[in-house]
Parts: structure tokens; C-alpha cells; sequence
């Protein structure tokens, strides 16, 4: 996933880098893959305005323009871009200027006609790869005002690789959490106000609730979707991997990126009838936006009308109702479906979407509403319209329990090895937004917030714990061996202790795939009754382990082949055997 820096720093602002912020990133568990400025370092580049544009006396395919830079006098500029013309603001480099590539715009003089600067184009600035003509300008952009000032080009991309087991980090508003627990700075969710009027207009109803416990839509009417997209919304998009489409669409995206909800748009005059959340039935097909037709399986979950599928549900929506420039209805979708009902779905139909990504690894299921909100807020705000009040099929009981953690002082401490203080685990909970429903001097009661699926057993929040500390910071003990200790028997031994003894003497544990070729089960054990199976993932993963010595020596394998010759390994697994 990549995020904005300035975009991160609207929603909560430490006082330190980019690169001390993207470093403290890693160090939390988030790992960053990477950090690029938006655009390479130039200066002495300004907003101009075009006040005249006319063709060089000596040359067909130049143009002399005079272009305003806020100065006492126009300066003369020679270009030779096609869509050059009056009355348009322009990048410009003035006399001086140091552009990307050691390029330095210095006065010229080109076919016996002086030249002082440049109107530049995005990719001569190294904003992009390639670009047609110069760079046009928002009327309304200021003249003379430094250019990465104007078009925030001192921003920086931070590039996540998030873990499938943080789902809830997949948004502006998942990362500024982190960083609200990892630098202790207040955070505060903004609140979206909207002003709806009168009940929806059309009717919603879910069958499959334990897959879809919260279905919620509202109905928006007279809006005006070939309204340009803000360039600080684009701007945003475009810097997180998105394109730009229309209105509706890119703040469906937008809200997709800044909350972690996907949401989808239907035009409202396609729709006939009802809406209902259903399984499909056998035989029934989609043309999704993709411009791909799909016939459905009976176990994917879908949004239909009264007589058609309109989408697959937490995937992709179908083209037949999609949104176009001339639509003025839309009816917005904002919904919760579980996990497990959306995993595999998109890979079953050769997708991967933005929606399915997030679905399947969780999304807030109290953040529905907002989302809502915040999408209804924007497309009103931008595209005009009337909006309805909030249609809602709610089922608590197919939501997720929220089930309460205990955690002790003397468990953090048997895993950490150290004890932390009372007062610092309180309040890294705290600014985690998990609620301490109880505590004693030496336990916590707590119960994780609905946006963190991962949290489920104590060991969860004792990571928790780790991570804001710091996995650096975390102090190294040598093990100690009590003299007095009785003997105990095999089976009373903890596989966990056994592996701690293991890593102290300098050993790593690995976990191989409990599947080997047919031929290394030969050489390690060639009595064991082999167990074969019957559509394996490959030719090399054919047979099950009779015995742990094919993982460990195809591990040692691999590392010496990478010149890693000075390495211990252990592996603590099942084995099987055909008897």
C-alpha cells in the first residue's frame, strides 16, 4: 500500500522526518519497503500566466509568448509546445533555475529572439515519465507562487508492505493509529455531518446474513457527475496507485483509501426493483467494470435486483450499473461482509480488487456508517445533490463478538522476560483504542476494538506490547538453569522450552512444508510406507514426511547456495506414516 506523508500528516502530525517516521514504521511492525519524494529536488519554478502567444517571426514550429510571473515586467519566453496559448497558467522556470537531470535554464537566444526561462512540461521536472505538451494549470492557481509549494511536491510516498494479519492498516486512518500509539499524540476521529432528507426510495433486504450481517445504502439524487475531480483529491489518489475516473467513483475510492471501507456507487436508474444480499443461483451471469463476463457459482455472495446480478458482493461491481458521466441518481452502498465469505471469492474469478483485499482480511465493521457519511459529505459537496436518510439491514447477532483479553503482569513478564510498568501498558492500550473494561494491580481486562481481527488471545495483546516498546529495545537475557530442579518425564516437557533452550545455544527454528518429493523420502527413510497424494502442488511436494530430515536438509541446501555455510537449524513438526 502506498500513502502520502502529507496526506498521513492531515490526520496526526509528530514532530520528526519522513524518514524517521517511515523508520519508527518498520521498527512497529509496519514495514516499509520503501520512501520516494513525489518529485526530484528543483528550484527557481514558478506559477506563470500566458498573457499573449504569438508565432516566432523566424521559426513555424516556435511560439513567442509573454508570460506573467508576478514581477514588475512580463518576462519573454520562446516555446514550442503544441497546446502553448494565451490566458493559460503554466509551469515556469525562470533564468537560474536547476531542473532534474543537472539541467540549468540560463537566457538564450533562439532564431535571433531572446528567451528568459522555460514553460515546462511534468516530465521535464520528473513528475512523470512522459507528458504531452506543457503542464496546464488550474485557472485559479496563483501567480508566481513557487510550483512545490502549489502542487505539494515535497511530499513523500511511503510504500507498506502490510502483513495479512493488519488488515485494519490498509487506510489512512488504520497508519495515523500506529502513529498515534507509537509517538503517545492525541487522535481524534472527525466527524462527517450530512444533511439527509426523507426517507430512501427503495427497499433492501439480505438473506445471507451470517455473510452479510451489515447492509446499509442511501439514495442521492440530482448530482452532477461531470463535475472535474478536485486536484487535491486526484492528487491523493494518484499519489496511493489510483487512477482518476469520475467524481462518484474516485470518492468512493477516495473513502476506500481514507477509512478502510470499500464502497460502491450504483446508478440508481438501472436498478429495477428491490435490492436484495443473496447467493447466487446456477447459471446466472455478470459483466463486471472490468468489461469481463462471469457466470456466478451458487456459493458467491451477490448484489441483485429484481431481476439481475448488480455485483459481486465485496469484489467488483457489475458494468450494467455502473455510474457514468451523465447519471444524476446513484444509490451508495456501504456494507460489512465476513471474512471468510470473500476470501478465494476474487481469485475464483481471476480478480484482485482493492475491495476484496480488504474484505478479506477484515474491515471495521462499526466504521460502515462513517464511511457512509464521509462519501455522502464529499458527493454533495462536490457534485451537488440530495441525499436520503441511511437505509440499514443490521444483524447483531451475525456481527463479531468482541470477546474480552485478561493479560497478568507475571504473563508479560514469562514471555517479554521483563516487566513492564502498569502505567505504560495502560497507556499504549489506550492509544491503541482498546478498552480496559477491568483491571487489578497485576491484570488487565481488555476487549480489542473492532477494527483489529488479530487480537483474540493474550499472547496478541503481549505483541502488542512488544512492538510499541520495541523489538530493538527489547532487553537480551542469558538463561539460567535452577540446581534444584526436579527431573520431569518427556511429556511433560513444553515444546515452547525446548525450542527457547535450542535458540540460546545459537539455533534457528524453521517450519518446513510437511510435503517432500517422492525421491528425497527414498534416500531418508525408503521403509516408510509412503503416503501419496492424489493432486499435489507440485511434482516436489508429492509425498507426506515420514521424518523432519528432508525440511531441514533442503533448508541447509538453499542457504549454502546463498554462501550461508555457518547456520543451525531445528524444526519441531508432525510427521506422518502410512501404517
Amino acid at each position: 500500500m502506498n500513502i502520502s506523508t502529507s496526506w498521513l500528516r492531515e490526520w496526526i502530525n509528530p514532530n520528526v522526518t519522513d524518514e524517521m517516521l517511515a523508520e519508527q514504521l518498520t521498527m512497529a511492525g509496519l514495514e516499509v519497503d520503501g520512501i520516494e519524494s513525489v518529485a526530484p529536488a528543483f528550484d527557481n519554478v514558478v506559477v506563470g500566466h500566458v498573457v499573449s502567444c504569438e508565432k516566432h517571426p523566424d521559426a513555424d514550429k516556435l511560439n513567442l509568448c509573454q508570460v506573467d510571473i508576478g514581477e514588475s515586467d512580463n518576462l519573454q519566453i520562446i516555446c514550442g509546445a503544441s497546446n502553448v496559448r494565451a490566458d493559460l497558467k503554466v509551469i515556469v522556470a525562470t533564468v537560474g533555475a536547476k531542473l532534474p537531470g543537472g539541467l540549468k535554464i540560463k537566457k538564450a537566444k533562439l532564431r535571433g529572439v531572446e528567451s528568459f526561462g522555460m514553460i515546462c512540461s511534468e516530465s521535464e521536472l520528473g513528475m512523470s515519465d512522459s507528458s504531452e505538451g506543457i503542464s496546464e494549470l488550474d485557472s485559479d492557481a496563483p501567480i508566481g507562487q513557487d510550483i512545490r509549494e502549489y502542487l505539494d511536491l515535497d511530499d513523500n510516498i511511503i510504500e507498506l508492505d502490510i502483513t495479512p494479519n493488519r488488515g485494519d492498516c490498509f487506510s489512512v486512518l488504520g497508519v495515523a493509529r500506529e502513529v498515534s500509539a507509537n509517538y503517545n499524540k492525541a487522535f481524534e476521529m472527525p466527524k462527517f455531518e450530512v444533511d439527509a432528507q426523507g426517507a430512501s426510495s427503495i427497499s433492501t433486504s439480505v438473506s445471507n446474513a451470517q455473510a452479510c450481517p451489515k447492509y446499509l445504502t442511501r439514495v442521492i439524487k440530482d448530482i452532477d457527475n461531470t463535475i472535474k475531480t478536485p486536484k487535491w483529491m486526484a492528487d491523493k489518489l494518484t499519489r496511493s496507485g489510483q487512477q482518476v475516473h469520475s467524481p462518484v467513483v474516485d470518492i468512493t475510492n477516495y473513502v476506500l483509501l481514507e477509512l478502510g471501507q470499500p464502497m460502491h456507487a450504483f446508478d440508481f436508474s438501472k436498478i429495477n426493483g428491490a435490492i436484495e444480499v443473496r447467493n447466487a443461483k446456477a447459471g446466472e451471469v455478470i459483466e463486471l467494470l472490468n468489461e469481463t463476463t462471469v457466470e456466478l457459482n451458487n456459493d458467491t455472495l451477490i448484489i441483485a435486483d429484481d431481476s439481475v446480478p448488480l455485483a459481486i458482493a465485496g469484489v467488483m461491481g457489475g458494468m450494467g450499473s455502473s455510474t457514468q458521466d451523465d447519471s444524476t441518481q446513484i444509490l451508495l452502498e456501504s456494507a460489512f461482509f465476513e471474512p471468510v465469505s470473500i476470501a478465494g471469492k476474487a481469485r475464483n474469478y481471476g480478480l484482485h480488487t482493492e475491495s476484496s483485499l480488504r474484505f478479506e482480511r477484515g474491515v471495521d465493521f462499526n466504521i460502515t456508517e462513517v464511511a457512509m457519511d464521509r462519501a455522502t459529505q464529499l458527493i454533495v459537496d462536490i457534485c451537488g445533490g440530495e441525499a436520503s436518510n441511511i437505509n440499514t439491514c443490521v444483524d447483531e447477532s451475525a456481527l463479531p463478538e468482541l470477546a474480552p483479553i485478561t493479560i497478568t503482569q507475571e504473563k508479560i513478564q514469562k514471555i517479554l522476560g521483563f516487566e513492564l510498568e502498569a502505567n505504560w501498558i495502560e497507556e499504549k492500550f489506550t492509544n491503541l483504542d482498546f478498552e480496559i473494561s477491568s483491571k487489578t494491580d497485576h491484570s488487565w481486562t481488555i476487549i480489542p476494538p473492532s477494527f483489529r481481527f488479530d487480537i483474540r488471545i493474550p499472547a496478541d495483546l503481549i505483541e502488542e506490547l512488544a512492538r510499541l516498546y520495541g523489538y530493538d529495545k527489547l532487553p537480551v537475557q542469558k538463561l539460567s538453569l535452577d540446581a534444584n530442579i526436579n527431573a520431569v518425564s518427556e511429556s511433560m516437557v513444553d515444546k515452547y522450552d525446548i525450542a527457547q533452550g535450542l535458540v540460546s545455544r545459537g539455533y534457528q527454528e524453521v517450519i518446513t512444508y510437511s510435503f517432500v518429493s517422492e525421491q528425497y523420502q527414498d534416500l531418508i527413510d525408503p521403509d516408510a510406507k509412503k503416503i501419496t497424494l492424489s493432486n499435489p502442488i507440485s511434482a516436489d511436494m508429492s509425498t507426506m514426511r515420514s521424518s523432519l530430515w528432508a525440511g531441514l536438509l533442503q533448508t541447509v541446501e538453499s542457504n549454502q547456495r546463498r554462501g550461508h555455510t555457518n547456520a543451525r537449524f531445528f524444526e519441531i513438526g508432525l510427521c506422518f506414516n502410512g501404517v
